[in-house]
């Protein structure tokens, strides 16, 4: 042991950190792997500090073993603070620390009143009562009464006691366009803003509520979940440490959140009648709210008293200031009608009345978006998707939309997307339902087309010659968003997942089968690069289903091989090979040699990750024969460079480096001739692996360095950060350590950015360095 630092055992006897941790790891049972799996520190760095050879190891790594131990935190702090001796050198710098997440939506402007249950809330926060277990404070009751304005002025105001931030989650518990949020997903989402990778998600609802637990078990954080259908949509998302705070709302009574983990409850009521004419007042200004005090008091007492009917009607008033107050009563008193969900059993309060008399005054074309937006599945919609769904210029949707949006029927909630309240997409849709008829299921085919094109268009942008389905052409009125480079293109991508993720469901529901496995199979490749493996596996399903139902045997068999893909990924090779082996046999009989050649591609890899590379290789080999049979198709000749390409790659991993490197040779060759940079790019990257076997390194640096020129030339930052790697490889080789760690750095930095699993690879390679040493 080169440091002087020792800790105590349980049996009171003094001995090396490294002596000590290793203890306690036999002692657990585990193997240096099974410990690494556990805690995301490398196997090499438990490895060093076992034996002694890491003199100074960060602080986090030390923690993060300690708790894969099961042990108490004070055991990591003391730890820690042994391996500090007095007189050494300070420890390096920490590793970065990952973005602490700020989900907590806006406050509501203008929040008047609720004293006496801020008081509450504020008493529920301090009063521990003793307890172990997370504070959860449950705020219900009736629709439209405040409850999410509460919690977040609240959750805004308490949020500086939370130093590891806060999360946020719209469970949808009533949406009327579709179904409350499946704890699972909710659950992903957390996850992900927690910077776990998709990889790491667990397949089941109860394996991702214990990796949630797990993450947050130190953790000060802030949970807010809104608008909760029950208690069993609830549980699963409740952390386990006593230093969380849990806000969740719902229409509905969760005495049972009470009974079982100790939540503390508030019903909300509907504003008093002092409270409500003090916000009516605040909003609409004390000159006007002066000049008419008693059309103020009817006012209130017109919207009952419910906050949201209360914005509505005051958004009304701003946008006509030269209308009396007196001529909104008798307005709101003589509409008829009722919205059966907000009946609170007084004929005046009624937020029917109120959606009503702000949606009567619109222009007929805002009237009509709104209507038509009812049918969108959520959570938010574009300008361009909003244009396509009511089949109008983007022009006119812009305007239509800006018209919704000040009279508070939709919220902008980031530039150019926007969305519903629930309760107001319950009356869009009964609207739609009312008055647009037939028209009603081309708009619902408008925006499938939409979609699908615009993904078709971001997908070719993106991963050129990936995938050959027929579209045809949009229908009419339907303008798809293009893009003038990949980084639009993926951030749409980004920005409509949960959208497109819900518009596939929407398809296959609304009997829309050739939608519901179109746009899966186009989304494939994303899926895949992303690592959204749980989501492409789900969506290729229903896109198998919905193949099935119409027949549609070509759309069945890339559904299958996408199926297979995200089985190779997520690790369940025999029902890959199912998959795949269908595919090729459906592909076979329809004589589409483009297709079988791809699914060989896929098997190759599939084989591959078992460690079976003679039999990638023949699989390989057979779709470079196919290749070779319609030399004229430029997308066979994508198909052979690729070929070409995986051909080298298993002949190198089998020692096989003369064919290895002939196979590179040919592949770029056919690259350059075709203008195919992203193979030619590939394929230096393989030879310069093919040079480090063979042990020239001056050769291998060249290839890499192509492959990272080429890259950086067409933007694919995946395939820029994985040639980045290897040339690391290289440089550590070559003994130039400082360069390894350079470009390591930077291959980090992208691969944390999309996150990839391989920056758990890299990050182990940079943490495997010695800091000193550089």
């Amino acid at each position: 042991m080169t440091g002087s630092g020792v800790v105590m055992n349980t049996a009171g006897v003094s001995e090396p950190p490294g002596l000590w941790l290793r203890g306690r790891r036999i002692a657990a049972g585990l193997t240096q792997e099974d410990l690494a799996e556990r805690s995301g520190v490398s196997v090499r760095t438990i490895a060093d500090m076992e034996r002694g050879r890491t003199r100074r190891p960060y602080p986090s790594s030390v923690r993060a073993l300690i708790r894969a131990l099961g042990l108490p935190d004070a055991t990591g702090t003391e730890l820690v603070a042994r391996y500090r001796a007095p007189g050494d050198e300070p420890p390096p710098a920490e590793p970065a620390e990952p973005a602490v997440p700020r989900q907590l939506p806006t406050a509501v402007p203008y929040f008047a009143g609720r004293t006496s249950e801020l008081r509450l809330l504020d008493a529920m926060l301090g009063d521990g009562r003793g307890s172990t277990g997370v504070v959860i404070s449950a705020i219900g009751g009736t629709a439209g009464v405040g409850k999410t304005a509460l919690a977040l002025n609240w959750a805004h105001r308490v949020a500086p006691n939370f130093a590891d931030g806060q999360l946020y989650a719209n469970l949808r518990g009533f949406d009327p366009a579709g179904s409350p949020a499946e704890p699972a997903d909710v659950l992903r989402g957390f996850l992900d803003a927690l910077q776990v990778h998709p990889e790491r998600f667990p397949a089941t609802t109860e394996g991702l509520a214990a990796l949630y637990r797990s993450l947050l078990a130190d953790a000060a954080m802030l949970v807010l979940l809104d608008n909760a259908a029950d208690v069993a949509q609830v549980r699963p998302l409740l952390p386990a440490s006593p230093r969380c705070l849990v806000i969740v709302t719902s229409r509905r009574e969760l005495s049972a959140l009470a009974a079982a983990e100790g939540a503390r409850l508030l019903s909300l009521d509907v504003l008093p009648e002092r409270e409500a004419i003090e916000l009516l007042a605040a909003r609409l200004g004390t000159d006007r709210a002066d000049a008419e005090p008693d059309a103020i008091t009817q006012l209130a007492a017109l919207c009952a008293r419910l906050p949201l009917a209360l914005s509505v009607i005051v958004a009304r008033a701003a946008a006509a200031p030269n209308l009396p107050l007196a001529a909104l009563v008798t307005e709101l008193t003589e509409l008829q009608g009722r919205l059966d969900a907000l009946d609170v059993g007084d004929p005046a309060a009624n937020v029917r009345t109120v959606f009503s008399l702000s949606y009567r005054h619109l222009p007929e074309a805002a009237a009509r978006m709104f209507r038509l937006l009812g049918l969108h599945p959520g959570p938010g919609i574009s300008a361009s998707a909003a244009a396509s769904l009511a089949g109008v210029p983007l022009a006119e949707a812009r305007a239509a939309l800006r018209d919704l949006t000040r009279a508070s029927l939709i919220l902008e909630s980031v530039p150019g997307r926007y969305g519903f309240h629930d309760l107001l997409r319950a009356y869009a849709a009964e609207e739609a339902a009312r008055r647009e008829g037939g028209e009603r299921r081309e708009a619902v085919h408008r925006m499938l087309d939409h979609y699908l094109h615009t993904a078709r268009r971001a997908h070719a942008v993106l991963y050129p010659g990936r995938q050959r389905v027929d579209l045809g052409r949009p229908r009419a009125l339907v303008t798809p968003e293009g893009f003038a480079a990949k980084p639009f293109a993926l951030a749409w991508l980004r920005a409509e997942y949960q959208v497109l993720l819900k518009i596939i469901d929407l398809a296959a529901r609304e009997g829309f089968d050739d939608y519901a496995w179109r746009l899966s199979v186009v989304l494939w490749t994303f899926f895949d690069v992303c690592g959204h493996w749980h989501d492409g596996t789900r969506m290729h399903r229903t896109a198998l289903e919905a193949a099935r139902r119409c027949g549609d045997r070509f759309g069945q068999a890339h559904a299958l091989r996408g199926l297979g893909t995200f089985e190779v990924m997520l690790g369940d090779h025999a029902q890959a090979h199912r998959c795949l082996a269908e595919a090729q046999e459906l592909f076979r009989r329809l004589g589409d040699m483009h297709g079988l050649a791809r699914t060989d591609l896929i098997m190759g890899q599939a084989f591959e990750f078992q460690g079976r590379h003679a039999e990638a290789l023949a699989v390989v080999k057979e779709a470079l024969r196919l290749s070779e049979t319609a030399q004229d198709d430029p997308y066979m000749q994508l198909v052979r460079a690729s070929a070409l390409n995986g051909s080298a790659w298993y002949n190198a991993h089998l020692g096989e480096l003369g064919q290895a490197r002939a196979h590179c040779t040919q592949a770029i060759e056919l690259c350059q001739s075709i203008g195919y940079s992203p193979g030619e790019a590939g394929t230096w990257d393989t030879l310069g692996f093919v040079w480090q076997r063979l042990g020239d390194h001056a050769e291998a640096t060249a290839c890499f360095l192509r492959a990272v020129a080429l890259e950086r030339e067409m933007g694919s930052r995946f395939n820029l950060a994985m040639a980045l790697a290897h040339l690391g490889d290289t440089h550590v080789s070559t003994g130039d350590l400082r360069a390894a760690r350079l470009v390591w750095a930077e291959a980090l930095t992208i691969l944390a950015d999309l996150h990839h699993p391989e920056a758990f690879e890299v990050r182990a390679k940079l943490e495997s360095l010695n800091p000193v040493a550089l």
